[in-house]
């Protein structure tokens, strides 16, 4: 196959890279071939053009680098490859040469040659993508493929790659092979038949004149290659068997711009950025292959010289060797001088073990001190500890006796409660009796005085009659008795009436003056919490409080304690209260009893401070309980995303605290990041009983209604499925701190509040007065005419009396007269009887509602005492408690320091019974010393029975191993030492064989991107000269901004002929059929410098207009028949017009729509 070159360059390739300019006229060695004779395949590095640059924006930021020209590069190796891009400072006199080799090219075109290999004869499309099959033949030189939209023209340069190993992702039509699968289909297969003619034909005798490769895969994932002949067998089915085919003849379908896809030739042509154009330049000509490729290089160089250290330990272990057989014969004059030590040890262990075990016996005679020591304050604690727990088990003994006497108590408590109950019971029961019998009587009463009325009237119509009979002076007598008695009945309503209204009355004034007693002990409230304001306000003007006023008045002797003990890893942190700063005072009063005794608390940050500071809590008399102690954390916690809304107020959100620490403490024991405070009680509901409470909310504070003696506010909770408010009561503290200036106001308008309660409850007070004295007015008004009732009641019975004694002195008074009125005097008795039966069961009734209100009292009394007692027997329990569980201390350290004595005891016997055995054993070695040597033999300093033993043994072993070596005769101790001295020197050539291999590798990789930068150098300066002539073909100005170091390619294009500037514009200032020329130009310089032998571009005229969709094919079609041995495949959507589409090297393939061809079909 003819060389792929283009102006004197060659591509790269897996068979041979060799490139050339009027500089270097050196060409690379070709790469070691197989044992078959084939070429080594190229390994790639990354899978960098598996995206497209489209896509590609994180690629896009890596190319966007500081403008600084010495920035430097990221690794060792590009700063070796780059050599701070000198071979780039001569940018101008590269473009003239360029331009010169380019004007020394012929004008004329002449007959372009079809390549013997490498190209594409058909592309096979079955069930891909729209296409139900496809076939199609391509030409040898240029290929239009034409059609309408949605004819399946961009599926062609799709199945392309797809079949010669290229990635689904690549295409950007589909993410994975089953994407491309046509609808209602389970698998595709495409086929490719690639031309193999020629002498360099790949495998020739195997394949033949053509490789078909035919990948076909399914929706079920499955996916393989078919590698067959020119015959149609198949000789291969793997992967490898194609890439290798598409790396030798450098089919690079990988390639952004060797295949330029739809997509990308949009963004090519149309859309891409600086950094997306220079990857598609590097991509294109090689240069990144090539890099990859030295990478490899500079890899393995690296892995190389990774062996020189083990290789250099190698060596180290021959010398090791060496040496060692060195010492061989030296051991052989050493063996005489060694028995001598050995006999000298042996006479040193004998009489060692003597003075080891004088050194034990002196041990345990000072252990024996020891524990005698140790013994006598453990018998002490002991003794105290006796003490104490006979002392605190009589106590328990003492509270169990009070605890049973308070229980008895209890018995007789309960007894008296249910008898006051009974009473209570009973007095209400006979109080419903009496109310019974008083509407009962009530109802007698009524209807007597109904039959008393008929009487009266039936008298008065008799005596009218008798009046006709006998004359007007009887009748008139009468009348007046008639008059009189209705008087007296009068009188005696108004007598019941006062009676009833007496009570009444009676009850109004007690109502009324215990309502003025109220109003009198508020006023006297008031007054003195004007006075604590008023003092309050005086004392912080006078700044005369202390930080620790509100405080337990042992705290500052608690703080100075603290201060001066050194024993703290870190100094605690409190009293909390001292490090908070209040914002808002008016919440003061209820946040100090929302906090109670943390406002007390300390911080410590380990568990040894803890009990440091328990200890001196204790010393210095500080409750516990009241004073807690909090481990704190060092790392602070993260409240983000968990405080409520910023329109509500928090507790945090009004306190200043600068300390982490006590934030954080606060934080998880008060949850103050989520307490809303808001002051009106009805829209604090409103927030956390309307609905679920707001999110991040545990609970809410707000103020009362209406002042309370002991309730300032109230404490909401919705916990989902229960609503609860309970009041918070004052707490007599202050121990915020609050600013001075905030502080006054807020108690000056607390003071003037005061002043208007106090104004108020004077009104309210005058008005109570009044109704009291209202009140005991009408009572001494009613008693009164209670006694005038009387006087007049008296006078009329009198008046009566009187009249009927005249009326008897007339004769002949009617019987039936007379008989009514002894019917009318039985009917006022009775009503008189039924009258006074309500008078007392009235008086009955208040009787016993004074009765049961007394029972009620006592019953009330009686179960005071009785809780009260339950409280002596709680308090009683607790203490017993409390005294047991202080028994139960004192046990467990009594029986620790009893165990701690025996144990010592114990010891101190061990110790003893271990001396004797030790006097005797003693005796036993001194003994057996003599008899190996009568005269002892002295240890040196620092010597001792287990270090001559140790040295004796290990000279006996050598010794031993000597004597075994020593069977080797001279001659074989030396033949050893021959070899030893041998291997190191063979291991010492090796190394310098691999650091000389190392430098010669890193001469071959320095020359070789030496030549890459040579090559860098050359493409960029060609692909400027070639953009610019291609310009001037329309008459265009422009040039191309390659830049290397940021990675970066531009364009300048100045389309107008007439304006005269230098610099061309940029391509955001072009229309879109300028942008599409200067876009095409940038893409046949590009092309000039590639090596591949297929071409392919998709819609590169999609944004032109007509003279210039004109003018880039013209433009195409020249270049391409510039171009010896390339395959051409451009697809658009227009018609090729005039007579390029009758030329013998262009074939024109026109697709038609996949569903006009099912229509025609049909």
């Amino acid at each position: 196959m003819p060389s792929r070159t283009i102006n004197n360059l060659s591509a790269e390739s897996s068979r041979k890279r060799n490139y050339h300019d009027e500089d270097d006229e050196e060409e690379d060695s070709p790469p070691r071939p197989h044992q078959n004779g084939e070429s080594r395949k190229r390994v790639r590095l990354s899978d960098e053009r598996d995206e497209t640059p489209a896509a590609d924006h994180d690629d896009e930021a890596d190319y966007r680098r500081p403008a600084s020209p010495d920035t430097p590069p990221r690794t060792q190796y590009e700063l070796m490859r780059d050599n701070g891009f000198e071979h780039l400072q001569n940018e101008l006199a590269d473009d003239q040469k360029a331009t010169q080799r380019l004007r020394s090219r012929p004008n004329l075109l002449g007959e372009n040659v079809v390549a013997e290999n490498g190209i594409l004869e058909s592309i096979t499309c079955i069930n891909f993508m729209c296409h139900t099959k496809l076939h199609c033949d391509l030409g040898p030189l240029l290929n239009f493929i034409v059609g309408e939209n949605g004819s399946g023209k961009s599926a062609i340069l799709t199945a392309i790659t797809l079949c010669l190993g290229g990635k689904a992702s690549s295409t950007n039509r589909g993410g994975s092979l089953k994407a491309f699968i046509k609808e209602g289909t389970e698998k595709a297969v495409l086929i490719v038949k690639i031309k193999n003619q020629g002498v360099d034909a790949f495998k020739y005798h195997i394949y033949g004149d053509s490789i078909i490769v035919e990948r076909h895969f399914s929706r079920t994932g499955s996916s393989g290659f078919k590698i067959k002949t020119a015959t149609g067998a198949i000789h291969s089915t793997k992967k490898q068997e194609v890439e290798e085919i598409v790396e030798y003849y450098a089919l690079q379908v990988d390639n952004p711009l060797n295949v330029l896809s739809q997509d990308n030739a949009r963004q090519f042509l149309n859309a891409s950025t600086k950094a997306q154009k220079y990857k598609f330049f590097i991509e294109g000509v090689q240069l990144q292959q090539l890099d990859n490729d030295y990478k490899l290089i500079a890899e393995s160089l690296g892995q190389m010289e990774a062996k020189v250290p083990d290789q250099e330990k190698r060596v180290e272990l021959a010398k090791a060797e060496r040496v060692k057989a060195d010492r061989l014969l030296e051991t052989l004059d050493g063996e005489r001088v060694m028995r001598d030590k050995i006999n000298n040890m042996r006479l040193k262990l004998a009489w060692s073990r003597v003075d080891t075990c004088e050194k034990r016996l002196a041990v345990k005679q000072a252990n024996l001190a020891e524990v005698n020591r140790k013994l006598v304050p453990v018998e002490e604690i002991m003794n105290q500890k006796s003490e104490e727990f006979a002392q605190a088990d009589a106590e328990v003994t003492t509270a169990t006796a009070k605890l049973e006497r308070v229980k008895e108590e209890e018995p007789e408590l309960k007894g008296k409660v249910d008898e006051a109950k009974a009473h209570f019971d009973l007095l209400v029961k006979e109080l419903t009796k009496v109310q019974a019998e008083e509407r009962e009587a009530h109802t007698n009463w009524k209807t007597m005085n109904d039959q008393v009325k008929n009487f009266e009237r039936k008298i008065a119509d008799e005596e009218r009659s008798l009046q006709q009979a006998h004359g007007g002076a009887q009748a008139q007598k009468m009348k007046e008795r008639g008059a009189a008695e209705a008087r007296a009945e009068e009188i005696r309503q108004k007598i019941e009436d006062n009676k009833k209204l007496i009570p009444q009355i009676t009850n109004q004034v007690e109502s009324s003056s215990e309502a003025l007693k109220q109003v009198k002990d508020q006023i006297t409230r008031k007054q003195r919490d004007i006075g604590k304001v008023e003092k309050d306000i005086e004392d912080i003007q006078k700044n005369a409080g202390s930080p620790l006023d509100g405080y337990d008045p042992k705290m500052p002797r608690f703080l100075k304690a603290i201060n001066e003990d050194n024993r703290f890893q870190q100094k605690p942190i409190g009293p909390l209260g001292t490090l908070i700063h209040l914002h808002k005072p008016e919440w003061g009063g209820i946040l100090e009893s929302f906090f109670g005794n943390n406002l007390n608390g300390f911080i410590v940050f380990s568990k040894s401070d803890a009990n440091i500071l328990a200890n001196i809590m204790k010393r210095c008399g500080l409750n516990a309980n009241g004073s807690p102690i909090f481990v704190g954390q060092r790392n602070p916690l993260n409240l983000a995303g968990k405080e409520p809304d910023a329109s509500f107020d928090t507790i945090l959100r009004i306190l200043k605290i600068d300390n982490q620490a006590v934030r954080d403490t606060l934080v998880i024991n008060n949850l103050i990041e989520q307490v809303l405070l808001i002051p009106k009680r009805t829209k604090a509901q409103d927030v956390m009983f309307e609905a679920a409470p707001p999110r991040n909310v545990k609970m809410c504070l707000c103020f009362v209604d209406k002042r309370h003696e002991k309730t300032i506010g109230y404490r909401l909770t919705n916990n989902g499925s229960t609503y609860q408010t309970n009041p918070i009561v004052v707490r007599d503290q202050k121990r915020l701190k609050t600013e001075s200036g905030s502080q006054i106001a807020f108690l000056k308008e607390s003071l003037s509040k005061l002043q208007s309660d106090l104004q108020a409850l004077g009104l309210e007070y005058r008005r109570a007065q009044q109704e009291n004295s209202r009140c005991k007015a009408e009572l001494a008004k009613a008693q009164k005419e209670g006694n005038n009732l009387k006087s007049q009641l008296d006078q009329t019975v009198e008046d009566i009396t009187r009249i009927e004694i005249a009326l008897d002195e007339w004769d002949g008074t009617d019987a039936r007269l007379q008989s009514l009125r002894e019917q009318l005097a039985q009917a006022q008795e009775q009503k008189a009887h039924h009258g006074e039966q309500v008078t007392g069961l009235v008086l009955a009734k208040d009787k016993k509602n004074v009765e049961t209100e007394e029972a009620r009292k006592k019953y009330k009394a009686e179960k005071l005492q009785l809780k009260d007692s339950e409280a002596r027997v709680r308090k009683a329990e607790e203490k017993l408690k409390s005294a047991t569980a202080n028994r139960q201390i004192l046990l467990r350290e009594k029986n620790e320091s009893t165990a701690k004595c025996n144990t010592l005891k114990e010891e101190q016997k061990e110790v003893e019974e271990s001396i004797e055995r030790e006097h005797a054993r003693i005796a036993k070695e001194t003994k057996d010393a003599s008899k190996v040597c009568a005269e002892r033999v002295h240890l040196l300093e620092g010597e001792s029975e287990q270090s001559v033993d140790k040295t004796y043994y290990a000279l006996r072993d050598r010794y031993d191993k000597l004597i075994e070596n020593r069977k080797m005769d001279e001659q074989q101790v030396h033949t050893l030492v021959a070899k030893a001295r041998e291997t190191y020197t063979r291991a010492v050539n090796t190394l310098n064989s691999m650091k000389e291999l190392n430098d010669r590798l890193r001469q071959t990789l320095s020359q070789r991107l030496d030549k890459w930068r040579k090559f860098q150098r050359y493409i960029s300066s060609q692909s400027r000269a070639n953009f610019i002539y291609l310009l001037s073909e329309r008459g265009f100005r422009g040039k191309l901004l390659l830049d290397h170091q940021r990675r970066a390619l531009d364009l300048q294009v100045e389309p107008d002929k007439t304006e005269k500037r230098a610099n061309g514009r940029s391509t955001k200032t072009l229309s879109g059929g300028e942008k599409s020329f200067a876009s095409i130009c940038l893409l046949l310089a590009i092309w000039e410098a590639m090596g591949s032998p297929l071409r392919c571009l998709d819609e590169f005229d999609v944004f032109m207009d007509n003279v210039n969709r004109a003018i880039s094919t013209n433009m195409l079609i020249t270049a391409a028949r510039r171009s010896v041995n390339r395959q051409y495949i451009f697809i658009t959507p227009n018609a090729i017009e005039g007579s390029n589409a009758l030329e013998a090297d262009v074939k024109l393939i026109r697709l038609v729509d996949p569903r006009q061809r099912q229509l025609t079909s049909m």
